[in-house]
């Protein structure tokens, strides 16, 4: 429907909201915007390229593959400040923090506002963010911030724990995904009728982030312990199409027709998994890393680290599956 001089009611202040509400705020009559905990929101270093950077690149081609080297190593230094030891006081995390205390006060004028905007939570904790007009949209006129508790949605708005229904013609949940719940859609049984469902149920865990003890010929990508903090998704998944095509090249040039990762492999690929996240920043606060008290999703270490790891099977980590 027209958002046009609707009164706009928003839940959630992550990922998503701070990419819809920026878009649509000068468009509304009113917004709302209910707040459970405020994010770490830093800069964004969005650069339009310009003639003379194509320029360059055309003329110079190693200059663009410098300057992509160079984004890989910094967002490198992030996944080790985020995902090693004694993060907190790591000095990227701690620059990050300056920039966003310096972009919060320049951006939101009023004290009041301000005070609602900061963080209760280490720095790296929960996902940080990158934009440069969230704030200004929090700050509009026609914006306000809530921070009392939810109790209800009813046919004219959105009450909360005070008591006070805060009136809205629109609702946008903006309250993010199921990131723990890997294949939470598909139903995957394994040998003897075990579903992986089952076997996740006190949270998923996978040798390399791709196979399951149990489940022979089943590879994962983007499974768990394989989502990062700092940088693109998409070496990790490279990584791993690699180890499924050497495996499946196996299965083509033997007698083999499965394969499944040994139970001893699993499990301690899985307690060195446990052991490093629990020194990481991921490990401080409750989020949506986490099913129940384990962190699932994230992988503590380098991308660099994990495509080195991948590079060759290790095949005495899997056995043939009868």
């Amino acid at each position: 429907m027209p958002l046009a001089d609707t009164r706009v009611a928003v839940i959630g202040t992550g990922a998503s909201a701070i990419q819809f509400v920026p878009g649509i705020v000068d468009t509304v009559g009113s917004m709302t915007v209910f707040q459970r905990s405020a994010p770490y929101v830093v800069p964004k270093p969005d650069t339009e390229y310009q003639p003379r950077h194509h320029r360059l690149f055309d003329r110079y081609p190693a200059a663009m593959r410098g300057e992509r080297g160079a984004t890989f190593h910094l967002t490198e230094l992030l996944n080790r400040a985020l995902g090693g030891a004694s993060v907190i006081t790591t000095p990227l995390l701690s620059a990050m923090r300056l920039a966003w205390k310096a972009q919060l006060r320049r951006q939101v004028r009023d004290p009041a506002l301000r005070e609602k905007l900061q963080p209760d939570f280490p720095i790296g904790c929960k996902r940080i963010l990158f934009s440069n007009d969230w704030y200004p949209a929090l700050a509009r006129d026609n914006v306000s911030v809530v921070t009392e508790a939810i109790t209800g949605i009813e046919s004219t708005g959105v009450r909360t724990a005070d008591g006070v229904l805060h009136d809205a013609d629109v609702l946008i949940w903006g309250t993010g995904f199921a990131a723990t719940d890997f294949l939470r859609t598909i139903r995957v049984v394994g040998r003897d009728g075990v579903e992986l469902h089952d076997v996740w149920r006190e949270g998923a865990t996978a040798y390399l982030g791709l196979g399951v003890p149990g489940f022979p010929n089943l590879f994962c990508i983007y499974g768990p312990n394989t989502n990062l903090g700092g940088s693109s998704i998409i070496g990790m998944m490279e990584a791993q199409a690699g180890w499924i095509a050497q495996v499946a090249r196996r299965i083509a040039d033997t007698d083999h027709r499965s394969f499944e990762v040994r139970r001893e492999a699993a499990e301690r690929y899985d307690h060195e998994m446990q052991y490093r996240l629990g020194r990481s920043a991921w490990a401080s606060c409750d989020n949506w890393y986490k099913d129940g008290g384990k962190i699932t999703t994230n992988w503590p270490g380098l991308v660099s680290e994990y495509k080195e790891r991948l590079a060759q099977v290790d095949w005495s980590a899997l056995e043939t599956a009868p």
